[in-house]
């Protein structure tokens, strides 16, 4: 990736706030070096790695990737012949294979949910023998163990014990009351690692034994008495044997160590890149980024872009520490601190490229946010292609470009003798020679610092270059022939900063298809520049460039007023959404309540036919027994139960016709008992009229009766099936049944209405007619009737009846 578009985009500004969240030296230095990849799938794959790590800091909190070392140097040096490391570089060794140790295992249960993170630790190599070698000989502050070694623990326990002795020598020296008045103090210390006492001066001779040292007021001699010299002789040899098998432990762990130098290697390269997945997962929280999705189709929507430069504030922590001291020696705190990315005031924008666009043209007053606008579109492609998320809300899409080219700034260098236009003409002749179909190329204020004129031909021709090849360009300009750049081709689109032309201040947000006006005199006047110059600025602007302005400004008016309707619109879907969702939400709750309403209905249905069914066999029992009273009493009660059962259920109030006056012989319905009948006296004074239906005759007031419509009067057809139970003209009931015709689920039903007729009529003998034809009708019948509680037997009829075609039932009771 171009190294000055790098700069310019302050790329490094950003890896900068990266390497704050790695945990390792390695992992520091790796973010240092990041750069943007060019292949898609790489960058998919870096990007999901920061998406696994993420989602694995939101459930779990952390990651146990602390105590990585930077021991590559200390492994290096461990191949080194007859050559032993230190034990802080062993233990900088035991630590890391440690946290290697432990972050496979970590992330060993996560394979379904970070399969990318579990490849990469599914690779660590442990090495438990060399952790636990190290770790049984050094302790964590670097001194060698006892445990090291048997010998080792046999010399220090020769050490001890020695030291022991001398000790008790001179503490019994001290005490001997004849030698109180050469002792200066009544302590023992160490010269030259030999144990001596402190002998005044002037009494030097009276203990006998070599001068070691003399304090700085001449008035102390450190003697070693001659009664320890042979003990501080062997003790000195002691530790001299200490030493050598201390080396000597050191050198076999360094040898253990290079024996495995490729495995710990290729370990610490891990380590140090999950270290660096993990501080793009911490950066991408902080900055509140996400993962943007990638196309090959050219499309741009970044919505709600922040940049995180503008986000960035360092929040110091002052924190004292005695240790650390300035370079004058006074102490002084120890700055500390920590970046964070919600800096107030900051306005998000959204950037689009549509899939068939080339070039985006920014135009719009000074400070209104064109050049962020430029940066930021380049710095998120540079950042998502370094495996970054960015700061935008989700759903956002980018593409990938093969090289990301910008021209931004200043680019003036005297030492050279270039002008500012020179700079950027050599510069963007640069640029033009490697841009490739593949490129993103940013150019800040294009064709400027020359004359207007001629910089707008040139503006244009590179432009016209740049889309030939194939480029995706985004510029920023404050000339005019370049804001009308695309009105003449399809493939460019005009953008422009909004401007307050009430504050005169900009809004710092962007508005797709339209060029933006420079508002220089207006800005000039608001800073409260002489109204003379400004009048006079307005005679020199030229004809041509008033009427573009006056096109502008007109498009302007057009475009708010199409963005006002756009946002009403949005507005009634929005609405029209939500009252779809209320719609389908109430359907659900009618659906449930209905489920609910026909399951109760259900039940208390079925209570209803057994309590019915229950008063009907007392009835039939009644009737059979003679025990009535009176006559008509079982009518009564029969036509009781069936008040009560037709009561249930629900009047269609929305076919009835209510009756205002009647005439003998009309034919009417009785709406609490749903039957038809005719209306056989009047008693006009009490509305009440007599009602033959049937052989019964009922009294039911004009309000209880419905005028008989004329097409069910005549309806007999298709739609109602004929009564299976055959009736004599008398209206008694026979003992004959027919469902020929009919299918199984429909002539079951039948025959237990024909049964509880038959029952009801006192009918002993039933004959059901269902004919043979396949003999699956006959023998579901037969089936059926076989445990009936109703039927005490049944045989197939004999030949003058109907032989197989009929089915002899006898009634019970």
């Amino acid at each position: 990736m171009d190294s000055h578009t790098l700069s310019v985009l302050e790329f490094d500004k950003i890896l900068g706030f990266l390497k704050t969240y790695a945990t390792s030296p390695g992992g520091r230095k790796r973010c240092e070096s990041i750069e943007p990849l060019p292949e898609q799938d790489r960058v998919q794959r870096r990007l999901r790695e920061v998406s696994e790590m993420r989602s694995v800091l939101e459930v779990h909190g952390y990651i146990p990737i602390s105590g990585v070392q930077d021991i590559e140097r200390p492994l290096s040096r461990s191949l080194i012949s007859d050559f032993y490391l230190e034990p802080r570089e062993l233990l900088d060794i035991k630590e890391t294979l440690d946290a290697a140790r432990t972050l496979k295992g970590f992330f060993s249960g996560l394979e379904e949910t970070c399969p990318l993170l579990h490849a990469i630790t599914r690779n660590i190599i442990s090495l438990p023998d060399i952790e636990s070698r190290i770790r049984v000989s050094i302790a964590p502050d670097g001194e060698m163990l006892d445990t090291a070694s048997p010998e080792l623990a046999q010399i220090r326990g020769r050490l001890k014990s020695l030291r022991a002795s001398i000790l008790n020598t001179l503490e019994r020296m001290l005490g001997e009351e004849s030698l109180q008045h050469a002792f200066q103090d009544d302590f023992v210390t160490i010269r030259n690692n030999r144990y001596v006492v402190p002998v005044r001066t002037d009494s030097k001779t009276a203990v006998a034994g070599v001068v070691h040292d003399q304090s700085q007021s001449k008035a102390t001699f450190f003697i070693e008495p001659f009664a320890v010299v042979n003990q501080n002789n062997e003790l000195q040899i002691l530790r001299q044997e200490e030493t050598y098998e201390i080396i000597r432990i050191l050198t076999e762990l360094t040898h253990l160590v290079s024996g495995s130098h490729d495995e710990i290697l290729a370990d610490l390269h891990l380590l140090e890149e999950l270290d660096v997945i993990h501080a793009k997962a911490l950066f991408s929280k902080a900055l509140k980024a996400r993962e943007p999705v990638l196309n090959s189709a050219g499309t741009i929507e970044l919505k709600q872009c922040r940049h995180p430069i503008l986000l960035a504030q360092y929040i110091e922590e002052p924190v004292p520490e005695v240790e650390e001291q300035a370079a004058d020696g006074s102490e002084e705190a120890v700055k500390k601190g920590r970046w964070e990315f919600n800096r107030f005031g900051i306005t998000p924008i959204d950037l689009t490229k549509h899939e068939h666009t080339s070039t985006l043209v920014i135009t719009g007053a000074n400070a209104g946010g064109k050049t962020v606008a430029l940066k930021t579109i380049g710095l998120f492609t540079l950042m998502a292609q370094a495996g970054m998320h960015i700061p935008v809300n989700d759903g956002s899409r980018l593409c990938v470009y093969e090289s990301i080219w910008a021209d931004i700034g200043d680019e003036q260098n005297i030492e050279a003798s270039l002008s500012t236009f020179s700079a950027h003409v050599v510069r963007i002749d640069h640029m033009l020679k490697l841009a490739a179909t593949s490129s993103l190329v940013l150019l800040d204020e294009l064709g400027s610092g020359t004359d207007p004129a001629e910089g707008s031909a040139l503006a244009l021709s590179i432009l016209d270059y740049l889309r030939e090849r194939g480029c995706f360009t985004v510029v920023t300009t404050h000339l005019n022939l370049l804001k009308t750049y695309a009105y003449h081709h399809k493939d460019v689109r005009n953008v422009s900063v909004e401007f307050d032309p009430i504050t005169l201040k900009p809004l710092y947000s962007l508005v797709y298809g339209k060029p933006g006006l420079s508002n220089a005199l207006a800005i000039a006047r608001h800073l409260g520049m002489s109204e003379r110059v400004l009048d006079r600025a307005n005679q020199y602007v030229q004809d041509a460039d008033r009427e573009i302005i006056k096109l502008i400004q007109g498009l302007e008016k057009t475009q708010k007023e199409l963005h006002d309707e756009q946002l009403q619109i949005h507005a009634l879907k929005e609405q029209a959404r939500a009252y779809e969702q209320r719609t389908l939400e109430l359907m659900d709750a009618l659906k449930s309540g209905k489920e609910l309403l026909l399951k109760d209905f259900e039940t208390q249905a079925r209570k209803l036919l057994r309590e019915s069914e229950q008063e009907l066999m007392k009835i039939i029992d009644g009737k059979k027994k003679k025990i009535y009273l009176r006559p008509g009493q079982d009518k009564e009660e029969f036509q009781q139960v069936k008040k009560k059962l037709y009561d249930q259920f629900p009047k269609t109030a929305v076919q009835r016709e209510a009756v205002d006056q009647l005439t003998i012989g009309q034919k009417v319905r009785v709406s609490s008992l749903q039957k038809n009948g005719v209306v056989s006296s009047l008693d006009e004074e009490a509305r009440k009229a007599e009602v033959m239906i049937g052989t019964m005759k009922i009294k039911a007031s004009f309000s209880d009766l419905e005028q008989v419509r004329e097409q069910e009067q005549h309806q007999s057809g298709p739609q109602q099936r004929k009564a299976p139970f055959i009736q004599e003209p008398s209206g008694q009931a026979v003992n004959k049944v027919n469902v020929i015709g009919m299918r199984v689920d429909e002539a079951l039903p039948a025959v237990d209405k024909a049964i509880d007729q038959a029952m009801l009529h006192s009918v002993d003998r039933l004959e059901i007619i269902h004919g043979v034809g396949t003999g699956r009708l006959m023998k579901a019948i037969r089936e059926h009737v076989k445990d009936h509680p109703y039927v005490a037997s049944f045989a197939p009829g004999d030949a003058a009846a109907g032989g197989a075609g009929v089915t002899v039932v006898e009634i019970k009771g």
